[in-house]
């Protein structure tokens, strides 16, 4: 039996949770390996080719089935190679775009070969953003790129890919880390908070001596892009701060929307 990703997913994650749920109900936290996984789903009558791709699709894509969010508001957390849990929370899996902006205007110094050839993934996004100085413009301080596809991995957390890494000063000199998360087109690509909560452990794995200014970016419909910037903290059931930033393209200048 082959793999239907949108119900099959659903059945083994939701076996996999009641098998291990009904011997912890206590616990907010339960542990679970890829090995389990796999054996669920032969359990169940389901051929897994990608374990792994379970668990990125709820921590990336969708909610857990409705089945298990019943039980509370469950997300699933890597803890180390083929290692996960099932974690309790108080809050959604994904960042939510708010409302409530106001436009500014710049102009759009993307050259127009590189616009005439640029992609409409992320990669085209996160050219888009570099060109312009967006960083910048949206944090309020001189950024400089540092390094694109960061991957390494972080302690309890296991392998982490940051898609861009930016550091930067203000005007008195303060040095910075800006971790920089970027997500694509489709609206199931989604941020999740735990990946916000990663980008801030990195920095404080890696760059202990700078301040961290954790971004995501985002699209926000046609030519339109939503940037964020969270709290330095790597507790995911702490509050962020946001703040969101909307940017619609023309040939000649960059309309931005900022939330005050």
């Amino acid at each position: 039996m082959t793999v239907n990703y949108e119900s099959d997913y659903d059945k083994i994650i939701t076996a996999l949770f009641n098998k291990k749920y009904n011997a912890n109900r206590a616990n907010k936290e339960i542990n679970f390996t890829k090995d389990e996984l796999v054996e669920t789903a032969k359990e169940i009558g389901v051929q897994l080719r990608n374990p792994p791709d379970v668990v990125y699709t709820y921590r990336s894509r969708r909610l857990l089935p409705d089945d298990i969010l019943k039980a509370g508001n469950w997300i699933l957390k890597p803890k180390g190679k083929g290692r996960f849990s099932f974690m309790k929370t108080k809050r959604e899996s994904f960042v939510n775009i708010q409302e409530g902006l106001y436009q500014i205007e710049t102009l759009n110094a993307l050259p127009e070969i590189v616009e005439k050839h640029v992609s409409s993934d992320e990669q085209g996004l996160l050219s888009l953003v570099r060109y312009n100085r967006l960083i910048d413009i949206f944090t309020g301080i001189t950024c400089f790129h540092l390094q694109s596809h960061v991957r390494t991995t972080i302690a309890e957390e296991g392998q982490i890919e940051i898609d861009e890494l930016y550091v930067g000063l203000d005007e008195d000199g303060k040095e910075y880390i800006l971790p920089t998360e970027a997500k694509g087109f489709e609206d199931r690509d989604k941020l999740g908070w735990f990946q916000v909560a990663n980008l801030v452990k990195f920095s404080r794995q890696y760059f202990p001596e700078l301040k961290c200014k954790p971004i995501a970016i985002k699209p926000g419909g046609k030519d339109v892009i939503c940037m964020m910037e969270f709290d330095d903290n790597d507790d995911f059931e702490k509050k962020f701060k946001e703040h969101q930033i909307i940017q619609a393209f023309s040939r000649n200048e960059i309309i931005i929307f900022l939330m005050a």
